[in-house]
């Protein structure tokens, strides 16, 4: 019947061996538009510290959109969320902003990836660029596009936009999406994208999110390396090497020690240098007093 329509063995046998190709990403983010397109969408990326003018210019409507997303998604109260607060989240970020030559075009440091739509504000997603990831901080969008997942949606364009930074800048090649609690609806989303990767909050190494899952149903809190003698290999095995700052003075910890034989700070050093780790321990400095 087949030879009758005028198809032979070999083209339909080619058609299998090659299937089309799956759409990437990128193929629908960039597919074209209609001539008269019904709405437009523009993504704008401003750095938000320092401030830059187009993050000046458009900093009102940031906040309004924040408002809203906050008293009606998450039910905060109007006064808990002022602009004071807003600068504190959002704005306001210890990263020191850098242009390298061999890195992205926009730099490093913290910015706003913004939506227009049609011209108004829809939603924002806060992310700080990095040497090897773009860091998801937060995203708000006004409540009326609820029904968009905009969440959702704005997870994959940050997505693409870390995968464009790594053509320019090849050592800049994850997503990081911050948080992710099991027991917390909101936060599932996280694990919809694949492949995926949780910390171990012990060893600090990463691992499959599928591997994961099976011990956070069980329990809040576990541990994801499978071997329950590994430990962290940036673990600070002694405290003498760990920098302080005495009396305005940097100094290794064992310094400070014999300076203050009561050692009264042992265990204020201990815990912080088993959050910050061996290698950061070093080239910060830990502020102790008397």
């Amino acid at each position: 019947k087949l030879a009758q329509l005028g198809s032979s063995s070999l083209s339909i046998s080619e058609k299998t061996k090659n299937p089309p190709p799956v759409k990437t990403l990128e193929d629908f983010i960039n597919e074209p538009l209609p001539e008269s397109p019904a709405h437009r969408l523009e993504i704008r990326l401003v750095r938000s510290s320092p401030e830059s003018k187009e993050f000046k210019s458009t900093f009102n409507a940031a906040l309004e959109v924040y408002q809203r997303y906050q008293t009606t998604i998450h039910n905060d109260p109007l006064e808990k969320v002022s602009e004071k607060q807003f600068r504190r989240f959002l704005v306001n970020s210890p990263l020191k902003p850098s242009k390298p030559s061999d890195g992205p075009s926009q730099g490093y440091g913290s910015f706003h990836q913004q939506y227009w739509l049609d011209g108004r504000l829809l939603a924002v997603g806060v992310v700080d660029i990095l040497p090897r990831c773009v860091s998801s901080v937060y995203f708000f969008y006004d409540p009326e596009f609820h029904f968009l997942t905009l969440g959702t949606y704005g997870s994959l364009r940050e997505i693409a936009f870390c995968r464009t930074l790594h053509h320019s800048a090849p050592s800049l090649q994850y997503y990081y999406m911050g948080f992710y609690i099991h027991s917390c609806p909101k936060m599932r989303y996280k694990g919809a994208f694949s492949p995926s990767f949780l910390l171990c909050p012990e060893v600090y190494s990463w691992h499959p999110l599928e591997s994961c899952l099976p011990l956070l149903e069980r329990t809040k809190y576990c541990r994801f390396h499978p071997d329950p003698k590994a430990r962290d290999p940036d673990r600070v095995v002694g405290l003498g090497d760990v920098s302080v700052l005495f009396l305005n003075k940097a100094m290794a910890y064992s310094t400070f020690r014999t300076l203050n034989p009561a050692n009264q700070h042992q265990e204020e050093v201990t815990k912080y240098a088993s959050l910050v780790g061996n290698k950061l321990s070093r080239r910060m400095l830990l502020i102790l007093m008397f």
